[in-house]
C-alpha cells in the first residue's frame, strides 16, 4: 500500500433521500480510500450503495430529494463537500472524471460528439477553438476510434455500443484526470467488446499513472483490472481487501456468496451455481443490525442485534462481521470475537 497520501478518502459518510415512503438511507457510515495509481474495486449486489457513493464524491446527489448529514471526501486533502460549487465544478471533469454506466443516456442524442468532446476541454483546459477539436481528436485515437478526424462531428446514434463506450472514455481523459470513476464501463456490451474496453482502461490508466475507482458487479471483471476491493452490502461497506487475497481467502460471508454465485472453470462438472438466497434490504431505516443477517448461512443470535463494525484482522485485512470466516468455514460459535 502506497505510503503517500490518498488521492481521495471518503470517511463515515452517509446518503439519505426523502421519498414519499419515508427515509431511504442509501448510504451508511462509508469508508474507505483510493491511493495513488491504484485501481480500487467497488462490488455489490444492485442497490447496496456503490454509485450513490461515488455521485456524492462529485457532488451529484440532488438536494432535495438527497442529502449528506455526515462524512468528509477528501481530494488531496480538501473537503469535497466544503467546496464552492465554482470549485467543485473546476475538480468535476477536470481532476476526477467519471464513466457513466450507459452512453446512450450519457451522450446527448442532438450534439455532434465534436462539441460533446469540445465543451469539457474548453471548461477544464486552456485550449480554445481549433487546439480544443485536435485535442479532442488525439484522444478520440488514443481510445481506438479510427478514422477520429472523419468520426468526431457523427452523433451518437451514429457509433456502435462499444465505440459510444469508447467516445465516454475519451470525454473522461480528455482533461487528464487525476483519478478516474468507472460505473459499470461494460454494461449491455457483449463480451468481446467488454474485454476491449477494459483492457484499454488498463492501458490508458498504466501511461498516465492516474487512479482508478471501479464500481460493478462483475467480480470477472476486478480480477482481472483491479488492485483492492471494496466489498459494499446494504450501503455499508463489510470487507476490504487486495484482490487475490480476496478471491483466496473471503471472510465476510456476504462476499463468500458472491464468489459462490460466479460460475468457475475449474468447478467439477455438473455443480450447481449457489444463487444468494432473500432480497437486499429495503433500506427505510439506519441498520441497526448486520444488514447481511437474514440471508447469511452463518449467521448468529449477536448478528440480528448489533450492527458489527469494520474492523481489522490480524493481518490489516477489513471486515463487518462477528462470525470468523476461514476458507469459506465458520468456526465455532464458542469462538466468536467479544
Amino acid at each position: 500500500m502506497s505510503e503517500s497520501a490518498p488521492v481521495l478518502q471518503v470517511e463515515d459518510l452517509r446518503v439519505h433521500f426523502k421519498t414519499d415512503e419515508g427515509k431511504v438511507h442509501a448510504v451508511n457510515g462509508v469508508s474507505f480510500h483510493v491511493n495513488e495509481g491504484e485501481s480500487l474495486a467497488i462490488v455489490g449486489e444492485s442497490g447496496c450503495g456503490k454509485s450513490v457513493t461515488n455521485m456524492a464524491v462529485l457532488r451529484l446527489i440532488p438536494m432535495p430529494p438527497g442529502e449528506i448529514p455526515t462524512g468528509r471526501i477528501l481530494y488531496r486533502g480538501r473537503d469535497l463537500l466544503n467546496m464552492r460549487n465554482d470549485e467543485i465544478r473546476a475538480v468535476r471533469g477536470g481532476r476526477i472524471s467519471m464513466i457513466f454506466q450507459d452512453p446512450m443516456t450519457s451522450l446527448n442524442p442532438f450534439l455532434r460528439i465534436s462539441r460533446q468532446l469540445t465543451e469539457s476541454i474548453e471548461l477544464h483546459t486552456p485550449l480554445r477553438g481549433e487546439a480544443a477539436r485536435a485535442r479532442a481528436i488525439e484522444v478520440l485515437a488514443q481510445v481506438g476510434i479510427p478514422e477520429p478526424a472523419a468520426r468526431i462531428d457523427s452523433y451518437p446514434h451514429e457509433f456502435s455500443g462499444g465505440m459510444r463506450q469508447r467516445v465516454m472514455i475519451a470525454m473522461a481523459l480528455s482533461t487528464d484526470p487525476d483519478l478516474l470513476i468507472a460505473d459499470e464501463p461494460t454494461t449491455a456490451l457483449d463480451v468481446t467488446i467488454q474485454a476491449q474496453i477494459l483492457q484499454l482502461i488498463r492501458r490508458l490508466q498504466r501511461e498516465r499513472g492516474m487512479s482508478l475507482v471501479l464500481i460493478t458487479h462483475d467480480l470477472a471483471v476486478v480480477a482481472g483490472l483491479c488492485t483492492r476491493v471494496v466489498v459494499m452490502y446494504g450501503g455499508t461497506v463489510v470487507e476490504v481487501a487486495p484482490v487475490d487475497d480476496l478471491f483466496a481467502d473471503p471472510r465476510h460471508p456476504y462476499t463468500l456468496a458472491l464468489l459462490r454465485s460466479v460460475p468457475r472453470l475449474d468447478a467439477p462438472p455438473g455443480r450447481a451455481l449457489e444463487p444468494i438466497e432473500g432480497l437486499p434490504p429495503k433500506l427505510m431505516s439506519e441498520p441497526r443490525n448486520c444488514p447481511f443477517a437474514p440471508r447469511c448461512r452463518f449467521v448468529r443470535d449477536r448478528c440480528l442485534h448489533e450492527a458489527p463494525p469494520l474492523e481489522a484482522d490480524a493481518d490489516g485485512r477489513l471486515r463487518a462481521c462477528f462470525v470468523p470466516i476461514r476458507a469459506g468455514q465458520a468456526v465455532d460459535a464458542a469462538e466468536e470475537r467479544p
